[in-house]
């Protein structure tokens, strides 16, 4: 799997009340073999995971709360009945119907390149959607780095919550990242940056006025979409590779949205598809589309001049080459 480094000045600041306690446990043998088993449950004060762990109904990580997770944990979710009794909660507005972390307060799931953090299914016949997500509500200052994500329904989900997703690796999920902002107190604002999102169901969706940065990706065989931006989402998109997908970027019920410096080619439906419903513009100057002719250009985009009730994708001023810099560095 390709690895790559990229090092955040910023991420670990402000966190000395907690350096004392993470130094210490790497000093601690009191770890076993034997994978810690966590049942449906709400944490109410700091916690720490390492090691194996199973979760068996959903867990809440309550407001104020910080749980961090060492690196080289494997969190496996079991596959629990949909809204079953080892659910928190029936609320299907902001939640899954199989196993979730839910991340209230803080999480700082910060793995390294040898020693990566898994989050995955514990079936033995694994699926997309074996378990819900990893689910931040109304939570900031959170941290997922060099993370592993598989077999989730959509394996990071952020309903008004604020977060670095950096230098992890998505696969085997219905979809990757998801988010949407929706009268919540915090305003959802993720940045996704320097991470592998491939072989899902859909790669990064949002909406409802989350603003997320989403740079330095590789975004590559997902069935559907690579990314799907609706009902007012605006983002800054820039230096991805969004590649051999079903669909590269989808649109739906936004406006003045831009997206540039990106390499979108190859898509195997369209490299840009607007909804019905989506009769604003969309300005895609500056990105390179895999050739420079302009008719194959324009017959993988589809607008208004496929559908007059569509808005237009002006794609003129389009790099001559694929760009330099974009996608996960060499």
């Amino acid at each position: 799997m390709h690895r790559t480094v990229v090092r955040f000045q910023t991420i670990t600041a402000g966190l000395p009340a907690l350096a004392g306690l993470v130094f210490l446990l790497f000093f601690c043998s009191a770890a076993t073999a034997a994978p810690m088993v966590v049942e449906k449950s709400v944490l109410k004060k700091d916690t720490i995971w390492q090691g194996q762990v199973l979760v068996k109904g959903d867990v809440e990580v309550s407001q104020g709360v910080t749980l961090i997770i060492m690196p080289g944990t494997v969190v496996r979710f079991a596959r629990i009945k949909p809204f079953g009794p080892a659910k928190l909660t029936t609320d299907r507005t902001a939640h899954f119907p199989r196993a979730e972390l839910i991340v209230k307060g803080r999480l700082l799931a910060q793995g390294t390149p040898d020693a990566r953090i898994i989050f995955t299914s514990a079936a033995k016949d694994p699926k997309p959607a074996d378990w819900g997500a990893v689910n931040f509500l109304n939570s900031r200052d959170n941290i997922l780095e060099f993370c592993e994500f598989s077999y989730g329904h959509t394996s990071v989900h952020a309903h008004g919550a604020q977060m670095v997703i950096a230098n992890s690796f998505f696969h085997h999920n219905g979809v990757a990242i998801g988010m949407k902002n929706v009268k919540n107190a915090v305003r959802c604002v993720v940045s996704i940056l320097y991470n592998r999102i491939t072989d899902n169901g859909g790669g990064v969706l949002f909406g409802k006025g989350s603003t997320p940065t989403i740079t330095h990706n590789e975004i590559s065989n997902n069935k559907f979409f690579g990314i799907y931006v609706k009902k007012g989402g605006m983002a800054n998109i820039r230096y991805n590779n969004i590649v051999d997908n079903g669909k590269g970027v989808l649109f739906y019920a936004v406006k003045g949205f831009r997206i540039r410096d990106n390499n979108i080619a190859g898509n195997t439906d369209y490299n840009i598809s607007l909804l019905e419903g989506q009769e604003g513009d969309v300005n895609a100057r500056h990105n390179w589309w895999g050739t420079t002719d302009t008719t194959k250009i324009n017959n993988l985009i589809r607008d208004n001049s496929q559908d007059k009730s569509l808005g237009s994708v002006d794609f003129s001023d389009f790099t001559p080459a694929p760009v330099v810099g974009a996608g996960l560095p060499l």
